[in-house]
């Protein structure tokens, strides 16, 4: 579904991501780990469109979308979750699910907030209120539940457990789990990395910009470097 090759990205003189390339077929969890400033959000931000890479090639579904401006590529199938949840906090928690859909003309939109808020009850509990009021899980579930009113064929999430009490954390993950068995492509940057690989058919491993290690989720969950750098031990 996404092929990305040879992907260097800067920030002015500053490379962010050094010849990055990997895959991600379709139905599969993949998981990218790495610590703080590896590169993780540099790279979800790049295949959204909100950065431009300056060589490599990112294609989805066969077409290249390197460059393509963000609001085609969210068109054309790949939708994000962004780290800081980035809601609109002025907005009902109705409204911003409503922008979710803002490409769509269909007539199914209140059947999927309906569905979506079905896996995530907290939203609907909330649905009139400013969406600034919810707690940060909630506002994490909110931000889920918006990329998804898009219909995406490809889900970013970046960071979806930043900042959530332990609790929230297991719900939001168990949520991803049954997004993926209801068929979403989900492409996963976490920095709590025993969870991004429990749930993972395929992992990489970032550091500085560099894809330094590859393999399925169990594999690395179980590699002495990883467990050493990002698991405890």
């Amino acid at each position: 579904m996404l092929k990305i090759s040879g992907l260097d990205v800067f920030y002015g003189a500053i490379q962010a991501l050094n010849d990055v390339s990997l895959t991600v077929n379709e139905g599969e969890v993949v998981s990218i780990i790495g610590s703080n400033g590896a590169g993780k959000s540099t790279l979800l931000r790049t295949i959204s469109g909100l950065l431009r890479p300056r060589k490599g090639t990112i294609e989805f579904l066969d077409e290249e979308i390197s460059g393509v401006s963000a609001d085609k590529i969210l068109k054309k199938g790949i939708s994000q979750s962004p780290e800081g949840r980035r809601i609109f906090t002025n907005m009902s928690v109705q409204e911003n699910l409503q922008l979710g859909a803002i490409t769509r003309k269909d007539h199914e939109i209140s059947s999927d907030m309906e569905k979506h808020m079905d896996r995530f009850p907290r939203v609907r509990e909330r649905l009139k209120q400013n969406a600034g009021t919810m707690s940060g899980g909630e506002q994490q579930m909110l931000a889920i539940c918006r990329a998804l009113m898009s219909r995406p064929k490809l889900l970013l999430l970046d960071e979806p457990s930043m900042g959530l009490a332990p609790n929230l954390v297991t719900e939001v993950f168990n949520a991803i789990k049954d997004l993926n068995e209801a068929g979403t492509t989900i492409l996963l940057v976490e920095q709590n990395a025993v969870r991004a690989l429990e749930v993972a058919n395929r992992a990489y491993v970032l550091e500085t910009g560099v894809v330094v290690l590859e393999g399925s989720g169990q594999e690395l969950l179980t590699d002495p470097k990883v467990k050493e750098a990002y698991l405890g031990g």
